[in-house]
């Protein structure tokens, strides 16, 4: 300003910038103290007209607010400042009466204020870089911080304040999806109670269902009158803000929730801004879903050991009024409930033997209300049917039969599971709750847990009540009945399959002893026993395999899903005896452990010789025990699954980000080399740009199975976060590391080549990868990984689809901002300041070599030497 009046001589100049319907003073000489002006003040609203309409020529005025003249007050020349597509603003000039008239020509004026605009121009685009660079430095620090975190209040939280701050919103809201299809609002700022109800029920005729429905974040200025806000306008006028922008949340295709930034005035949201949104929403959606994750692990490990604990105790109850009033009242620390019943099967009758109302519709129901038939009413279905069922609405459905006495068209939920023991079915537990969509698939779930325990703890106590009928004669068998009670808790609390087997034999050695003990559990895939254990003096026959084919006892035990008791083993026809020994005299007992689709198994003893056979009470007791033991191997399993899901990403398979950090910690620690890749997709965002998030999430699960097939079986692959994956290659040292790496580029960049899906698609498919040795590039879990993740960057940064490594990392240590150099870095590097550019990525290495057999070598198996329980099972069949 004070250039263009001290060259033209002028008296003073002004710039305005026009911003909506107000001219705003932005720059002055010699004074900045002036007032906004109306757009329709003067020769300044005069020359935006004007410059609308094609004529960029000044306008003169008389400075104040009149057109013509000057008469009145000092003469002013105003010119159209041009922006991009309209007037950016005004320049205003107070001419000298008495100064150089040249300085006032018309073109050169315009060419002033066409200098003005291309200085404003430039400076705009300055601050949206600055701002660009700001924002973008801010999501990661933003991304950085929630997916730190595994406590969901303080990432819905955190994610609230950032998002207010990244752009500048006056109201924020995350909400999150319930089962029920509502979205609750967990966190808000600055927004009224009543509104967030009325947005819960997700309207039809409303924003947020829209970007739901797109998949994207979408924003709406003057929201209340946007044909969109239809069914929510009356809402938001009360509210009283003016933009919405709202950024669903994703986790494949099921929406968690949605993101809402509130502006109170009117925000037009820039392409940058959305993208930024979006980037957002997808950090936001992994954070929040590994925050889930987390805690309905840590959940079901607390439900887990509470049903153990509470079976327990069950097993040591031996009444069966006793057993049901315990159910009645513990179940309430697993699932909140308003009843509960507990129905024992007599012949054709399903009889309540324990039931508890919380509240008034179930206070005073009666044993004689309750009873039903077997198969009559959803319980009698349940029982005769043995499936356990969730009903978000009970009235609705046609099984269920209306309690005499209660409403016919009550709104209530209930959850119903049959108690199952050796393929039959004691009873069914029951669970009410009054009104709609009450329990989750998880209540189910524990609901049928505990029912097993339940069913084990009635048939331990029928079993008990039978011994305790029997005459003296029995004593033997209730002693042993009692000690397998007993034992029963031990294996019920135990989770490790080995653990398990070993807790059998020594168990079994005392209770009915043994010369011979097998386990065999039947290969899902071949049909085939597979020996898991074997104990006795003759340990190492009954662990040779089964050949195709090959029949005996233990296959028809499976076929049939029956115990046997063979009291001389040389005159059962299904008995084959061992090759090496011939015939043997003795006894056995061989008992089927069944899954929850039959048998899955077998447990096999016996006693050599004829002196000692097995006895029915010992069979009666083998077999109780088997029951246990197959409890005892399933929870192991679904415990198993459990911690598999807890370490494996759901859209990849692949092992997940905590568990490489747990892993590279363990590898660490245990001082042993080994080499750490980290790989980094190129250019992925464009997939998602060009073809949308389902075909990203499509190339993310290729590339995972592609770098799994280009690795080695004793390498670890990881998807370290979005579109990074990462491998930790136990005792693998720098050289043979690179030939992992090159092999696992080629295998990524494979699918991109011409006539793959994605070639046709005009993307191409390519990775920059890192490569760093233990202990060589760090000492530490945070320096190695630092020292890959350098690597990678350099890979990145030189062009795409390029191998690095951790010494070529190193000469950008001083200038790589994600972590802080490790102590490696400063060493090599000391107080000298690293100027060269980083070196040229490695070339691709030949892939190491598999390692083959030594010439000659051949594997073989033995003839069998098997005195297995032999008969052709013409109805045997593996077990799903």
């Amino acid at each position: 300003m004070l250039i263009i009046r001290q060259r033209g001589g002028f008296q003073s100049t002004a710039i305005y910038e026009l911003r909506g319907e107000r001219f705003v003073p932005r720059a002055a000489a010699p004074t900045n103290r002036l007032p906004d002006l109306p757009r329709s003040y003067g020769a300044l609203g005069i020359a935006v007209d004007r410059a609308a309409a094609g004529d960029a020529g000044p306008v003169e005025g008389d400075g104040f607010g009149a057109f013509g003249d000057a008469s009145v007050g000092n003469p002013e020349i105003a010119i159209a400042i041009p922006g991009d597509d309209r007037s950016w603003g005004v320049l205003v000039i107070l001419a000298d009466p008495d100064g150089d008239r040249s300085a006032l020509d018309p073109d050169l004026l315009v060419e002033i204020a066409g200098s003005v605009g291309s200085i404003v121009d430039s400076a705009r685009r300055a601050d949206e870089v600055g701002h660009r660079l700001h924002r973008a430095d801010a999501l990661r620090r933003v991304a950085s911080d929630i997916g730190s975190r595994l406590d969901l209040d303080r990432i819905l939280s955190g994610l609230v304040e950032h998002a207010m701050v990244l752009f500048i919103g006056d109201r924020a809201a995350v909400f999150l999806r319930g089962p029920d299809g509502r979205a609750d609002a967990e966190v808000s700022r600055g927004l009224s109670q009543r509104y967030l109800q009325s947005v819960a029920d997700f309207p039809v005729r409303s924003l947020p269902s829209l970007a739901a429905a797109a998949h994207r974040p979408m924003f709406a200025t003057h929201y209340r009158d946007d044909p969109r806000a239809g069914d929510v306008r009356a809402t938001v006028v009360q509210e009283g803000f003016d933009t919405i922008c709202t950024a669903p949340l994703f986790d494949g295709d099921e929406l968690l929730g949605l993101l809402n930034v509130y502006h109170d005035t009117p925000h037009e949201w820039t392409d940058d801004e959305l993208d930024t949104m979006a980037a957002l929403a997808d950090q936001a959606s992994i954070a929040i879903k590994n925050a889930q994750n987390f805690s309905k692990m840590a959940t079901w490990a607390a439900q887990l050991q509470s049903i153990q604990q509470l079976g327990a105790r069950l097993s040591r109850l031996g009444d069966e009024r006793e057993i049901g009033l315990a159910i009645a009242t513990e179940l309430r620390q697993l699932i909140d409930y308003h009843n509960v019943r507990v129905y024992r099967l007599r012949g054709d009758d399903l009889i309540p033997v324990a039931m508890r109302g919380q509240v008034g519709e179930y206070v005073d129901e009666t044993v004689e209300q309750l009873a039903v038939k077997f198969g009559q009413g959803i319980t009698g279905w349940v029982a005769e049917h043995r499936i356990a069922q969730s009903l978000p609405d009970a009235d609705a459905d046609p099984r269920a039969n209306t309690i005499p006495g209660t409403d016919d068209d009550l709104d209530e939920s209930m959850l119903l599971a049959p108690m199952l023991y050796e393929d039959q079915v004691l009873g069914v537990l029951v669970l009410s709750k009054l009104g709609l969509h009450q329990f989750r698939d998880d209540d189910l779930r524990l609901l049928v847990i505990y029912a097993s325990f339940a069913a084990q703890a009635f048939a331990n106590a029928d079993a008990t009540g039978l011994l305790r009928a029997q005459s003296d004669a029995l004593g033997r068998q209730l002693a042993n009945q009692r000690a397998l009670l007993q034992v029963t808790e031990s294996i019920l609390t135990t989770l490790e399959p080995r653990a398990i087997l070993d807790q059998v034999a020594e168990r079994l050695s005392d209770l009915v002893g043994y010369d011979n003990l097998s386990i065999e559990l039947l290969d899902r895939v071949t049909g085939l026993l597979r020996p898991l254990t074997a104990k006795g003096i003759h340990a190492a026959q009954y662990m040779e395999p089964w050949l195709p084919g090959e029949e005996g006892l233990a296959t028809w035990v499976v076929g049939h899903n029956e115990p046997a008791l063979v009291l001389d083993e040389q005159r059962d026809t299904r008995i084959l005896q061992f090759r090496d020994s011939g015939p043997v005299d003795g006894s056995l007992i061989c008992v089927p452990l069944l899954g929850r689709d039959g048998a899955t198994g077998v447990l096999t003893l016996e006693r050599i010789g004829l002196e000692s056979v097995y006895s029915e009470e010992e069979f009666e007791l083998v077999k109780l025990f088997a029951a246990q033991v197959s409890i005892a191997l399933q929870n192991a399993e679904v415990h198993r699954a459990v911690e598999i899901r807890a370490q494996t990403d759901d859209l990849t398979a692949l092992l997940n980000h905590g568990t490489f950090q747990d892993w590279l910690s363990r590898s660490v620690v245990a001082r042993e080399a080994f080499s750490l890749i980290m790989l980094d997709l190129d250019d992925f965002k464009a997939v998602n740009d060009a073809l949308g998030h389902q075909a990203g999430d499509l190339l993310l699960a290729e590339i995972s199975r592609a770098i799994e097939a280009a690795g080695r079986d004793t390498d670890r692959v990881f998807r370290y976060g979005g579109d990074e994956f990462a491998l930790i290659l136990p005792g693998t040292d720098a050289a043979s590391a690179l030939g992992v790496g090159e092999r696992v580029r080629a295998a990524v960049h494979a699918l991109g080549e011409p006539g793959s899906r994605w070639s046709d698609a005009g993307l191409r498919v390519s990775v920059s990868i890192g490569v760093a040795t233990f202990p060589r590039d760090g000492v530490t879990t945070e320096e190695i990984l630092l020292a890959a993740d350098r690597a990678c960057f350099v890979a990145k940064r030189t062009g795409h689809g390029l191998i690095a490594t951790a010494d070529e990392g190193l000469a950008i240590a001083r200038d790589f901002a994600f972590k802080a150099p490790t102590p490696i870095d400063a060493i090599e590097f000391g107080d000298e300041r690293v100027d060269e550019p980083p070196a040229t990525p490695v070339a691709p290495v030949d892939p190491v070599e598999p390692v083959d057999l030594v010439e000659g070598e051949t594997v073989s198996i033995s003839p069998r030497s098997r005195r297995k329980p032999r008969r052709t099972a013409v109805d045997a069949s593996p077990v799903p």
